[in-house]
């Protein structure tokens, strides 16, 4: 799931109606801070550490319409289960807010970033509660276009 909301995110990133171009972009993401609530098995931090500590590089490729639709519809790969309730891109800052609901439990995702037309620098944070409780998720995103798809 966390592969799938990285990706989406970097795509929703690369589609929004501003300078950003189309073509084959890389995000690599790094985990900054995980932070689980008491109820949470022990070491089940240090396992998500282990899993998710040497970064997570998923490469997406943007077409020029699923810049035209808006970043909104790159939840729809989730079968609706995501939806942002915020979300802008402007003068080269970026801040969204997003909310994800599966059989897993909630999520809610935010992005506060910078962005170019080929690259861009985010930090996202993760909230959820799956069932083990409450746990945050800290990770820093660096996106870069490669080139055409």
């Amino acid at each position: 799931m966390f592969r799938l909301l990285i990706s989406l995110s970097a795509v929703a990133l690369t589609s929004s109606t501003t300078t950003i171009e189309p073509g084959n972009w890389e995000a690599v993401s790094q985990l900054e801070d995980i932070r689980m609530g008491p109820d949470a098995p022990p070491g089940m931090a240090d396992i998500m550490r282990s899993t998710l500590g040497d970064g997570i590089t998923v490469q997406t490729c943007v077409t020029q319409e699923q810049i035209d639709q808006g970043p909104e519809t790159m939840f729809n790969q989730t079968g609706g289960d995501c939806s942002y309730s915020e979300f802008s891109m402007a003068d080269g800052v970026l801040h969204s807010a997003a909310q994800c609901r599966g059989p897993q439990g909630e999520m809610n995702m935010t992005t506060d970033g910078t962005y170019t037309a080929t690259a861009y620098s985010t930090r996202m944070v993760m909230e959820s509660d799956m069932g083990m409780g409450p746990m945050t998720m800290i990770f820093a995103v660096e996106g870069r276009r490669l080139g055409a798809c």
